[in-house]
């Protein structure tokens, strides 16, 4: 009896230390499996058998320990040791390592989804990011705003040189300062002063059959400029050399028919030139001071322009400014100009303080758009604080009109911004293609009003022209940033992570995938770096953790407990042949 057990517990040790042995070389076989994991076998000893309980101390006795003899080994368990692996730089953007802990989230073609720390992924040919053996690799995406959705996982794909955006305008914002120590119009209009400036043409008159007072309805083709005929039927009338405020303005045409009012002319005149007209603009006519617009002078016979107030809106049509560039055979020939205007004798356009700026803004398909935004000191209190107007205007709007909106902003006593009225411009993109009309709200909270030089700038503006993707990096908390050509860089979607309570819990499936198993705890899915989840390593790849050294030893140490189990059994043998020969 006793020979066979030690028969039987000698062939224990070698399937034991044969098992260890299998766990070694899967161990040293993956030494170089990235994000692979090493085991460790464990024994413990099989039941024993007990010829004595051992028995408790007595007054005459000290007892006696219980007599047991052990059968043998076997195999207690396999430890995974879930600590980082080395991070080997690759240098290809693809290649994640994560450092901490979690594991990668992957779907297979059945649906089912796996778990693994091999971070070697690639793009296929849809850019989507998958796994060698073309698991795709799941995340969060984005909206069409590249907001990163949480809480849905997605296949992560990076378009390269596929995806092209654009973004609408919707808010601009400014900074900088407004000069408060200048004139106001409301107080230069008081004293008399002429605070808008204001043109007048030569003297014309009607030669058709309503003449010869001139009015809204008097035909372009009966102007008379005591020289003759201005216009006829054909010419085509050309804004030129405008100059506003210093700037000159954008060429404009108009094209004389026979039916051609001089109400019409005025009215594309006053809208070339951006003449803002609006309801809610002060009244100074009190102070003879006339309304901004281009209207027939009720003195004479002249066309009477008003522009709006400001330094940056004064006016100046030069003998270029207005001029035929296009004649008929019969008619007036190119070149010639059918309007001349000037200032009125003695005018003197008053001192008001004023700036100018300009801004780009995008529509709905992101062309561009120019915008111009003249700020004008309309009033002061006489307990402290200005009033400022802005007036935005943009050859860009689809009509005629350049006028796109104005409003007021005001200032306490002490230049710091209170509150702005009808901040919000309007832009016509008809036949662009974008949707219109398209609204911008202008921000100027963060200007100022001291006594100072002026200085405005925008600061920023929510939209972008259109641009392709060109390129990604992926950060240590697995957000895709990509970079389109047009300078900008917006998310593309966040590789996340998957924690378990018990990682030694995890089934391996090949693949270097793990999958739940009934003691692993359910995934919890984590962004990286955050709560108790690892952080990415871009462009990394983690090495497995087997300690070759230690496999080393372990391995002389397997090996040694083989051949000393196998001693055991020859050992019985060679008793057991000995006790044989007792009965020959």
């Amino acid at each position: 009896m006793g020979l066979t057990s030690a028969l039987f517990a000698g062939l224990s040790g070698m399937k034991t230390n044969e098992f260890t042995m299998d766990v070694i070389g899967h161990n040293i076989a993956n030494v170089n499996t990235y994000g692979f994991k090493a085991s460790k076998a464990g024994f413990q000893s099989q039941f024993s058998n007990t010829f004595s309980f051992g028995s408790a101390p007595t007054a005459t006795s000290g007892g006696s320990n219980p007599l047991q003899v052990g059968t043998g080994t076997m195999v207690g368990g396999v430890q995974r040791d879930f600590g980082d692996g080395a991070p080997e730089v690759t240098g290809i953007k693809t290649n994640l390592a994560i450092q901490g802990q979690g594991l990668f989230i992957v779907e297979r073609p059945d649906g089912s989804v796996g778990y693994s720390r091999d971070g070697n992924f690639q793009f296929n040919a849809e850019n989507y990011l998958i796994t060698s053996d073309g698991y795709f690799l799941q995340g969060f995406g984005v909206d069409s705003s590249f907001t990163i959705l949480e809480g849905t996982l997605t296949n992560l794909r990076i378009p390269i040189g596929e995806i092209t955006t654009a973004s609408t305008t919707t808010e601009a914002c400014f900074s900088g300062n407004l000069n408060a120590d200048g004139n106001d119009a409301t107080e230069q209009a008081a004293a008399g002063n002429q605070v808008r400036p204001t043109l007048y043409s030569q003297t014309l008159t009607d030669t058709g059959a309503g003449g010869p007072l001139l009015t809204a309805g008097t035909l372009l083709t009966d102007l008379d400029n005591g020289s003759g005929p201005v216009v006829v039927d054909g010419n085509i009338i050309t804004l030129a050399e405008a100059v506003k405020g210093g700037q000159t303005l954008p060429e404009e045409t108009f094209n004389v028919t026979a039916t051609s009012t001089l109400g019409e002319f005025l009215a594309w005149l006053e809208d070339v030139m951006g003449i803002n007209t609006s309801s809610d603009l002060p009244d100074y006519t009190a102070d003879g001071v006339p309304d901004p617009g281009i209207n027939i002078s009720a003195t004479n016979d002249s066309i009477e322009i008003v522009g709006n107030i400001g330094n940056h809106n004064a006016l100046d049509l030069g003998n270029q400014a207005i001029k035929i560039t296009k004649g008929t055979a019969a008619g007036i020939p190119g070149d010639s100009l059918p309007f001349t205007f000037t200032e009125p004798s003695g005018f003197s356009l008053a001192d008001v303080e004023s700036v100018r700026t300009s801004f780009r803004a995008y529509d709905s398909l992101g062309i561009p758009m120019d915008i111009d935004v003249t700020m004008v000191m309309e009033s002061k209190t006489a307990g402290g604080g200005i009033t400022w107007r802005y007036f935005a205007e943009s050859s860009d709007d689809s009509d005629a009109d350049r006028v796109v909106g104005t409003g007021t902003i005001s200032f306490d006593a002490n230049g710091n911004y209170l509150e702005g009225d009808n901040l919000s411009i309007t832009i016509d993109r008809e036949d662009s293609g974008a949707s219109t009309p398209q609204a911008i709200t202008l921000d100027f909270s963060r200007l100022d009003s001291y006594a100072m030089t002026n200085a405005i700038s925008l600061l920023s503006q929510d939209g972008f022209q259109a641009g392709t993707l060109q390129d990604y990096a992926i950060g240590a908390d697995g957000v895709i940033v990509g970079s389109f050509d047009n300078g900008l860089t917006r998310e593309m979607g966040q590789v996340v992570l998957a924690t378990f309570r018990n990682y030694e819990g995890l089934v391996v499936q090949g693949d270097n995938l793990w999958t739940p198993g009934p003691n692993s705890g359910q995934a919890i899915i984590k962004k990286p770096s955050e709560l108790g989840a690892g952080s990415i390593s871009p462009a990394s790849l983690e090495l497995s953790n087997v300690d070759l050294s230690r496999e080393f030893i372990n391995l002389i140490i397997s090996s040694t407990g083989f051949s000393a189990s196998s001693r055991v059994i020859q050992t019985s043998d060679q008793l057991l042949n000995e006790l044989m020969l007792m009965t020959r």
